[in-house]
C-alpha cells in the first residue's frame, strides 16, 4: 500500500476529477430531497441487476479492515462488508461478497461477474476509462498514537519536537523527513526512528520508545484492532486520497441507486456508525450528504 511521494501527492490533486465524480452525486442528492422521484412524479427505474434481490459485491478479501474473515467465520466482516450491507437494507436487497484479487475485480464487474466493487479502491484517471465510480472514503496516512493520546498529537505538525517511529524506504518517511525541511524544520524536528519492518515500528510504539508512528491509514487502522485498543489513530489523515464504489458503464439504474442509498444511510447516521465502529472517522467521505 505505499506509494511514491509524488504519486501520492498527484492522486491527492484531483480536484477536476472529484467534480466529475461528484455531478451525479449532486443530482442524485436533488432527487432524493425532491422525495425520490424523477421529473414527472415517476419513481425512477429498478435496476436490472437486483431484480434477484441479490447485489454481488467483489472485494478483494482478506483486506484488514476493509474486509476479511474472521477466525472460524464464513462470512466477511470490516468497513466496506458493514457499508456494502447498509446499502442493501437500504435497496432491499442481500449483499452477497465475492472475493476476487486486486487485477480481476474491474474485469470481473466489465464481465457482469459482479455488479460493484466495494474494495476500498482509489479512484484514479485510469480507473475512471473503463468504469464509474461513488466515492465513499478517504484513505492517506494514518498517525498512530498510544491509547488516550498522552501527549496531544491532533494534526501533522503537532509531530514536531516528538518521537516518531516508521517503516523505512516508505511514503510516511518521506512525509516525515518533508515535515522537517517545513513545518518542523530548526530547533523543533522531528526524532524519526526508522525500521525494516512496521510491526517494529509499532512495537516502538508499545513499548514506549516512540510517540506516534505513521502507517498507511488501512494499516493503522488494523493495527488498533491487532494491538486490542493499546493503540489509536487520530481523527487526521496527511494526503488522503479518495476511495470509490465500482459500477459498470453501462449500468446507470444501478449507480444511482447506490448513490441514493449512501445518502440515505449518510443522512439517517448509519454511515457515521460504521466508521465509529471501526476507528475510521478520519476516512469519512462527507460531500454526498452536503
Amino acid at each position: 500500500m505505499n506509494r511514491p511521494l509524488a504519486a501520492q501527492r498527484a492522486l491527492h490533486s484531483v480536484g477536476p476529477l472529484l467534480l466529475l465524480a461528484l455531478l451525479p452525486l449532486a443530482a442524485a442528492l436533488a432527487a432524493c430531497d425532491g422525495g425520490g422521484e424523477a421529473a414527472g412524479g415517476a419513481p425512477p427505474p429498478a435496476p436490472p441487476e437486483l431484480s434477484h434481490g441479490v447485489l454481488r459485491v467483489g472485494s478483494d478479501i482478506p483486506f484488514l479492515p476493509f474486509a476479511s474473515f474472521p477466525e472460524g467465520a464464513t462470512t466477511p466482516a470490516g468497513i466496506d462488508v458493514d457499508v456494502a450491507q447498509a446499502l442493501g437494507e437500504e435497496l432491499g436487497v442481500t449483499a452477497d461478497f465475492q472475493d476476487l484479487d486486486v487485477d480481476s475485480r474491474i474485469p470481473s464487474l466489465e464481465a457482469g461477474e459482479v455488479d460493484a466493487i466495494i474494495s476500498a479502491m482509489t479512484i484514479t484517471e485510469a480507473r475512471r476509462q473503463r468504469i464509474d465510480f461513488i466515492p465513499y472514503f478517504r484513505g492517506g496516512t494514518g498517525i498512530l498514537v498510544p491509547r488516550g493520546n498522552p501527549t496531544g498529537i491532533r494534526v501533522d505538525y503537532h509531530l514536531c519536537l516528538h518521537t516518531v517511529a516508521v517503516q523505512d524506504r516508505t511514503i510516511q518517511l518521506d512525509q516525515l523527513n518533508a515535515l522537517n525541511t517545513g513545518l518542523c524544520a530548526g530547533d523543533v524536528k522531528i526524532h524519526i526512528k526508522a525500521f525494516e519492518q512496521h510491526s517494529q515500528a509499532v512495537a516502538e510504539l508499545l513499548a514506549g520508545g516512540a510517540d506516534a508512528v505513521l502507517a498507511d491509514y488501512p494499516q493503522a487502522l488494523n493495527d488498533v484492532v491487532l494491538s486490542a485498543g493499546s493503540v489509536q489513530v487520530i481523527d487526521f489523515q496527511i494526503h488522503p486520497v479518495i476511495y470509490g464504489i465500482g459500477v459498470r458503464r453501462g449500468s446507470p439504474e444501478l449507480k444511482q441507486a447506490l448513490t441514493q442509498a449512501l445518502i440515505a444511510i449518510m443522512k439517517d447516521g448509519t454511515y457515521d456508525a460504521i466508521m465509529k465502529r471501526w476507528g475510521a472517522r478520519a476516512g469519512a467521505w462527507k460531500q454526498v450528504a452536503s
